[in-house]
C-alpha cells in the first residue's frame, strides 16, 4: 500500500505539469469573455478647467485620467505574440521627451500616457514587447494626462486644441492578418489652464542698464581712493498678486574669477587699462554672486494690477589687481539672471 500511494502521487504531479504546458499558446486567442476593444476607442474630453499647483521646473503641476473606450477582456499566455502601441500622430509639438508635448501655454508641457484600468501601469508610445507569460494583458483604456512645468514663467489660458491618435496592437490567432490593431483617438481636445501659484514672467523695464563709472586717474585707482558708483536693477513680475510675496532672486554672469570682481573687457589688449578690475557689492557691502547657488533675493517694492515690483541695489568701483595700474579703456559687461517661483 505504501508503494501504491507513492505511484498515485507521482501521477498527479505529472498531470499538473502537462496541463500547465498545454495551456500556453503561440499567439493570443480572443480576449477572455470574448470582449474585444472598441475600434476606434474615443478619448473622452479633458476637464474644462485645469488648476495648476506649484511645482519646480520639470515637476508635475496637475494630473488626471480620462477614459478611452471600454474595459476589454484580457489576453494571456501568448508566447510569440508581439504587442505594444504605435507612434503617436498629433497636432501637438513634441518637446523631445517621449510622451511630452508643448501645450501652447508658456511654461507648460503636457505628458500623455496610456494604461489599462486593470493591472496596468502607464506607458508612453511607441513601444513593443514580445510574449505574455504568467500574466493577463488588458487593453489600455485609460489616458493619463500630466501638466509639466517647463520654464520659469508659467502662463494661463486656453491650451491649444489638439488631435491625438495612436493604436494598440497584438498578434493573434483569430484575425487575418495575424496582427489585430485597435485605434485610440481624440479630436479637439483642450482645457483651460488656471493658477495662482506662478509669475507668468519677470523682466526689467530697461533692456540694459549702463553704469557710468567716470574717468578716475590711474593713481586714484592704485591708491584705492575711487568712489563707489551706485546702481539699481528694477524688476517687474506679472501673473498674479499673492498675499505672501514670493522671492525673486538674482545672480550674475561675466568675466570673473570670484564673486564680486569683474574683469575688464579685452583685458591684456592694447588700449585697455592694466591692473584694474571692477568691484561689485550690494548695499550691505556683500560681494555680488557669480554662481546660481549663491543667488540673492531682490527687495519687494510695491504691487500693481497683476504685477509685483522688485528692486536690487548695488554699487561698483574700480579697484587695483596688482602693483602696476596703467591708464586705458575700462569697460566691463555684467549679465544678470533672475530666478523666481
Amino acid at each position: 500500500m505504501k508503494t501504491l500511494r507513492q505511484v498515485e502521487l507521482l501521477a498527479l504531479i505529472l498531470g499538473c505539469i502537462m496541463g500547465t504546458s498545454a495551456y500556453a499558446a503561440d499567439y493570443c486567442d480572443r480576449p477572455s469573455t470574448n470582449l474585444t476593444p472598441l475600434n476606434p476607442s474615443i478619448i473622452s474630453s479633458l476637464p474644462a478647467i485645469t488648476t495648476l499647483k506649484y511645482a519646480p521646473i520639470g515637476g508635475v503641476m496637475a494630473s488626471y485620467e480620462v477614459a478611452a473606450g471600454r474595459l476589454s477582456g484580457g489576453w494571456s499566455l501568448c508566447e510569440k505574440s508581439e504587442w505594444g502601441m504605435t507612434a503617436v500622430v498629433t497636432s501637438l509639438t513634441s518637446r523631445g521627451s517621449q510622451g511630452l508635448y508643448d501645450s501652447g501655454v508658456p511654461g507648460v508641457g503636457i505628458r500623455i500616457g496610456h494604461r489599462a484600468s486593470v493591472n496596468g501601469h502607464t506607458r508612453y508610445p511607441p513601444y513593443r514587447y514580445v510574449g505574455i507569460e504568467a500574466a493577463i494583458l488588458y487593453f489600455p483604456n485609460i489616458v493619463t494626462i500630466e501638466f509639466v512645468r517647463t520654464d520659469l514663467g508659467v502662463g494661463k489660458g486656453d491650451m491649444t486644441s489638439f488631435n491625438y491618435k495612436t493604436s494598440y496592437f497584438i498578434d493573434t490567432s483569430y484575425t487575418t492578418p495575424r496582427r489585430a490593431v485597435y485605434a485610440i483617438e481624440g479630436t479637439g481636445l483642450k482645457t483651460k489652464l488656471e493658477h495662482n501659484a506662478f509669475f507668468t514672467t519677470c523682466y526689467t523695464p530697461k533692456s540694459s542698464t549702463e553704469v557710468n563709472m567716470g574717468r578716475p586717474a590711474a593713481e586714484q585707482v592704485k591708491h584705492g581712493s575711487v568712489q563707489d558708483v551706485p546702481f539699481a536693477l528694477d524688476v517687474v513680475c506679472e501673473g498674479f498678486n499673492p498675499t505672501v510675496k514670493p522671492p525673486v532672486k538674482v545672480y550674475f554672469e561675466g568675466n570673473s574669477v570670484r564673486d564680486g570682481l569683474l574683469n575688464l573687457n579685452g583685458v591684456g589688449q592694447p588700449g585697455v587699462a592694466k591692473g584694474v578690475a571692477i568691484s561689485l557689492t550690494n548695499d550691505k557691502n556683500v560681494a555680488l554672486p557669480f554662481s546660481q547657488d549663491k543667488a540673492v533675493a531682490l527687495d519687494w517694492q510695491s504691487s500693481g494690477p497683476g504685477t509685483e515690483m522688485y528692486r536690487f541695489v548695488a554699487k561698483a568701483r574700480y579697484v587695483p589687481t596688482g602693483t602696476e595700474v596703467a591708464a586705458g579703456k575700462a569697460d566691463a559687461t555684467l549679465t544678470y539672471v533672475l530666478e523666481y517661483n
